[in-house]
C-alpha cells in the first residue's frame, strides 16, 4: 500500500520540487571541471562598450569568425540571432566569412509564437538568412524550463513534420542525427572552469591562439543588458550561452544524466518499503532509529555514488517519501503496540488487584474459587477444600500491629504451600486462609490433612518469634452437585464449628451443620412468612407456688409451607447471624401485645414474657420502637434478656434496661446459670426476675446442688427479684424448688407452649393447686 501510494504521488509530479532540490545538493557534492574542449566567446559589457552600438554590424562577426578560424578553431557556433537582414554589404561580408570555412560554423534557430499577444498563436521557427545558411550548420538554441522557471533538462534535438533540428550542444558534441531524447544537465560541472574570451579581444585579434586551436568555440551574449539569462538549479542565473556550454560538457564528458528504466524506481520503492516494513512486533526506538538511519544513508548516498560513476539520475524523493510513510506507520504501530501493552499491564494490574488481597498480596477468595473450579475439573482424585484460621488473630494483631500480623499470615501461607505441594491458596477473611488440596485417593488426602494438623505454631517475623495456632475446617468434594462456592462455605462453617468445639480440625457434615446457603434462603422465606402470617406465638404458662397461672412466655413457632415446622433454634440463630433478628423481635412484641389484649378482654390478666436478643438490646432504634409500641401497656410485658447481651456491651445494656424499666416494662434475666454467670451482672442490672436455666434448676439431687440453688434464690430475693425455674418436668423437682423458695415454675410439668386458643382452654380448666411441701 505504501509503495502504491508513493508511485501514485510520484506520477502526479508532486515530488518534483523535492527531487530537484535534492539533485541540486548532489551537484554541489559532485563537482567537476570543464573538459577545456569548448571555449566561450562572451559578448560582454566591455565588448558592448567598445563597439558603442547595438546591434553590431555583421562585419564585426565576420572579422571575429576569421580570427578564430585563423587561430585554428575547430568549430564555431553562434548563439546570436541572424534571422533579420542588415545592409547588403554587411550580410555579404558575414556570408563570405562563413564560406571560408564551410561546415565549420553553426548558426542558431529558435522557435517562438508567431504573435506573442495571441494565446493560441502558432509556433514558427526563426532561422538565419538563407544567405548565411547555405554554408553553415543550423542548431536550435531553444531550452525548456520547468514549472519553477529553472532549466534542468536539455533536448538533443527537435523533430516536427518530418523535420529535425539538433540543439546547439548536441550538434557541437557530435550527437547522432535524429535523436531528440532529453537529458539532465550535470550542474556539478563548474561554469567557472570553462575557458572564456571577450568578444572584443577576439575581434581585435588580441588573444592567444593556443586557447582556441583545435577546440570548439561558442559565441554568445553574457552582458546583463542583453537579457539572455536563464535560471539554473545550482548556479542561479546564468547566461544562456553558459547553459549550452554546460549541456555540451555533459554530453562530451558522458555526464548527460538520464533516468533509470521505468520499473527500476518502483523496484527501489518496493525495496525500501520491504526493508522498512512496519510490523506489530516489539522494537526499541533505538533499533528503529538505527534501521532508518542506515536506510536514509543508502537513499542519500547511493544516487551520489551512481551519479559519480555513471550518468544515471536516480530518483530520491520517492524513496524518502517511502521511508517517511514507513516511519509514520511504524511509529503509529509502535505507539499502538505500546498503548496495548499499557492497557494489558493496566488490565493485569486490575486483575491482580481483583484477584489478590491488598494488604498481604495473597490470592483472594475470588482467585481461590477459580482454582477450586480448575482443580475439580482437572485430573481425578480426592479433593478437599480447607478453611484455615489463625487462633486469636485479632488479639495477636492488636499486640504486634497490622504490618507484622500480615507478615505472620504470609508466613503461614508459605508454610501451608510448602507442606501441601501443588495446592492452591487464597485469603478468605481476617486471619483465615483457604486451601484446595487434591491427592490420588482419600488415604493420601487424609495423610496430607494430618500433616497440616501437626504444623508447629512458631513463625519468625522480623527477628521475632510469633506463635500462630491454626484451626482447620474441611469440606470434602463428595457431591458433584455442590458448587465451588458451596464447598468453600462448608469449609468455613466447619472452621467456625471447630473453634466453637475447641478442636484442631473438623470436617463438615451436612447432617450436623447448618448450611449457610440454606440460612440465606431461610431468611428470605422468613421475611415472606412474616408478611403472610406463617409465624405464630405459642405461650408456655408460669405457675406460682399457690398453683395459680400468673404469666406466660411467648415462644415463636414457624410452619413453613414446604418444609413444615422449623425449629426455633435454627431460624432464630440464622436471623441473628444475618441481621433479620430485629425484624423478627419487633414482630414478636407486636404479636405478644395483640394476644395479651385478647387475653385481657377474656378476663385473663397475665404478664407476657418475650425474649429479646442480645443483638438488638443495645440498638437505639429498637429501643425507641419498644417504648413506642408499649406506651400505656408496659405493664403487660416482661422482656427476657440474657447475660450474653450484657457481656458484649455492658454499659449500653444497662442503659437500655434502665430505660425499659423506667417505662414500666418488667425485666427478666434469662438462662441464669449457663456458662460463666457473674454476680457482677446481678449487681449492675436492675431486673425484676431471675430465670434459672434448666441445667441448674433441675439439678436437685445432690446436697451441693441444693445449696447452690438455695443461695442463688436467696440472693435474688435479697435483690428484689422473683425467681423462675424453667424446664421443670418432674413433681419431685418442683417440690424441691418450691421448698427452696422458688417463686414460679415453668416447664412441661405444667404445660408445653400452646397456641392462644389452646392456652385459653388450658387456663379455663386449670385451678389453683395447694403449695407442695418440700421434699426430703
Amino acid at each position: 500500500m505504501i509503495a502504491a501510494l508513493v508511485a501514485a504521488v510520484t506520477a502526479s509530479g508532486a515530488l518534483r520540487p523535492v527531487e530537484d532540490a535534492l539533485a541540486s545538493q548532489r551537484f554541489g557534492l559532485i563537482q567537476r571541471p570543464a573538459s577545456q574542449d569548448l571555449v566561450l566567446v562572451e559578448i560582454d559589457a566591455a565588448s558592448l562598450e567598445r563597439a558603442d552600438v547595438w546591434p553590431w554590424d555583421r562585419d564585426r562577426y565576420a572579422r571575429a569568425l576569421r580570427n578564430l578560424h585563423a587561430a585554428g578553431a575547430r568549430l564555431v557556433g553562434f548563439d546570436v540571432d541572424f534571422s533579420a537582414h542588415s545592409t547588403a554589404e554587411m550580410d555579404q561580408a558575414f556570408a563570405a566569412a562563413i564560406a571560408e570555412a564551410p561546415g565549420a560554423v553553426i548558426l542558431p534557430t529558435f522557435v517562438q509564437p508567431a504573435q506573442r499577444s495571441a494565446r493560441d498563436a502558432p509556433m514558427v521557427e526563426n532561422a538565419p538568412l538563407a544567405l548565411f545558411s547555405a554554408e553553415s550548420l543550423l542548431a536550435s538554441v531553444n531550452v525548456v524550463a520547468d514549472n519553477d522557471g529553472q532549466v534542468r533538462r536539455y533536448l538533443r534535438g527537435f523533430a516536427a513534420d518530418d523535420a529535425y533540428r539538433p540543439t546547439m550542444a548536441a550538434l557541437m558534441a557530435g550527437e547522432a542525427y535524429g535523436r531528440t531524447s532529453p537529458f539532465h544537465i550535470d550542474y556539478g560541472i563548474q561554469p567557472s572552469s570553462i575557458p572564456t574570451l571577450s568578444f572584443q579581444d577576439v575581434y581585435a585579434n588580441d588573444f592567444d591562439p593556443a586557447l582556441v586551436r583545435g577546440r570548439r568555440v561558442l559565441i554568445g551574449a553574457t552582458a546583463l543588458e542583453l537579457g539572455d539569462n536563464l535560471a539554473t538549479p545550482r548556479h542561479g542565473i546564468l547566461p544562456g550561452v553558459f547553459v549550452h556550454a554546460l549541456a555540451y560538457e555533459s554530453l562530451t564528458q558522458g555526464l548527460a544524466l538520464s533516468g533509470p528504466l521505468p520499473l527500476f524506481p518502483l523496484a527501489l520503492i518496493l525495496g525500501v518499503a520491504v526493508a522498512l516494513r512496519p510490523t506489530r512486533q516489539a522494537v526499541t526506538l533505538n533499533r528503529l532509529a538505527l534501521q532508518h538511519l542506515l536506510i536514509l544513508g543508502l537513499i542519500l548516498g547511493l544516487p551520489i555514488v551512481v551519479q559519480a560513476a555513471a550518468p544515471v539520475f536516480l530518483p530520491v524523493a520517492p524513496l524518502l517519501l517511502t521511508q517517511a510513510l514507513c516511519v509514520i506507520v511504524a511509529f503509529r504501530l509502535e505507539l499502538k503496540r505500546r498503548g496495548e501493552e499499557v492497557v494489558r499491564a493496566r488490565e493485569a494490574g486490575l486483575l491482580h488487584l481483583a484477584m489478590h488481597e491488598s494488604e498481604t498480596e495473597l490470592p483472594n477468595r475470588r482467585a481461590l474459587l477459580a482454582e477450586i473450579g480448575r482443580v475439580r475439573h482437572g485430573e481425578p482424585g480426592a479433593i478437599a477444600v480447607l478453611a484455615i484460621g489463625v487462633d486469636r488473630y485479632a488479639q495477636m494483631r492488636a499486640a504486634i500491629g497490622y504490618g507484622m500480623a500480615n507478615d505472620v499470615v504470609r508466613a503461614v501461607a508459605a508454610r501451608l504451600l510448602r507442606t501441601c505441594h501443588g495446592s492452591r491458596l487464597g485469603y478468605l477473611s481476617t486471619g483465615v486462609l483457604g486451601l484446595v488440596v487434591r491427592r490420588g485417593d482419600v488415604a493420601a488426602l487424609e495423610a496430607e490433612l494430618e500433616r497440616l494438623e501437626t504444623l508447629g505454631p512458631g513463625y519468625k517475623v522480623d527477628g521475632a518469634l510469633v506463635d500462630a495456632f491454626l484451626r482447620i475446617g474441611v469440606a470434602y468434594d463428595w457431591n458433584p452437585a455442590d458448587t465451588d462456592e458451596r464447598l468453600l462455605e462448608q469449609a468455613t462453617v466447619a472452621l467456625d464449628e471447630a473453634r466453637r468445639r475447641d478442636q484442631r480440625r473438623l470436617m463438615f457434615q451436612p447432617a450436623a451443620f447448618q448450611d449457610p446457603t440454606l440460612n440465606l434462603s431461610l431468611m428470605s422465606d422468613l421475611r415472606k412468612g412474616l408478611k403472610e402470617g406463617q409465624l405464630a406465638l405459642h405461650y408456655q404458662p408460669k405457675r406460682a407456688a399457690d398453683g395459680a397461672i400468673v404469666g406466660v412466655e411467648g415462644l415463636i413457632r414457624w410452619t413453613h409451607p414446604s418444609r413444615g415446622a422449623i425449629r426455633p433454634d435454627v431460624f432464630i440463630l440464622a436471623a441473628e447471624e444475618t441481621g433479620a433478628i430485629r425484624e423478627l423481635t419487633e414482630w414478636t412484641l407486636v404479636q405478644a401485645l395483640a394476644d395479651s389484649a385478647a387475653m385481657r378482654r377474656a378476663g385473663r390478666e397475665l404478664t407476657v414474657s418475650v425474649n429479646v436478643s442480645g443483638r438488638v438490646l443495645t440498638d437505639l432504634a429498637f429501643r425507641d420502637f419498644v417504648l413506642s409500641v408499649t406506651r400505656g401497656r408496659a405493664h403487660e410485658l416482661c422482656l427476657e434478656v440474657t447475660e450474653t447481651a450484657v457481656i458484649e456491651n455492658p454499659q449500653a445494656a444497662v442503659e437500655a434496661v434502665r430505660a425499659f424499666r423506667q417505662a414500666g416494662l418488667a425485666i427478666s434475666i434469662d438462662d441464669y446459670g449457663v456458662g460463666l454467670s457473674s454476680l457482677s451482672y446481678l449487681k449492675i442490672l436492675e431486673a425484676d426476675e431471675l430465670k434459672l436455666d434448666r441445667s441448674i434448676a433441675t439439678a436437685v439431687e445432690a446436697e451441693r446442688d441444693r445449696l447452690i440453688l438455695r443461695s442463688t434464690i436467696e440472693l435474688a430475693h435479697s435483690l428484689g427479684m422473683k425467681v423462675v425455674a424453667e424446664g421443670v418436668e418432674d413433681e419431685a423437682v418442683e417440690a424441691v424448688l418450691l421448698s427452696l423458695g422458688c417463686d414460679l415454675i415453668q416447664g412441661y410439668l405444667i404445660s408445653p407452649a400452646l397456641p392462644p386458643a389452646d392456652l385459653d382452654r388450658f387456663l379455663a380448666s386449670s385451678a389453683p393447686r395447694p403449695r407442695l411441701a418440700a421434699a426430703g
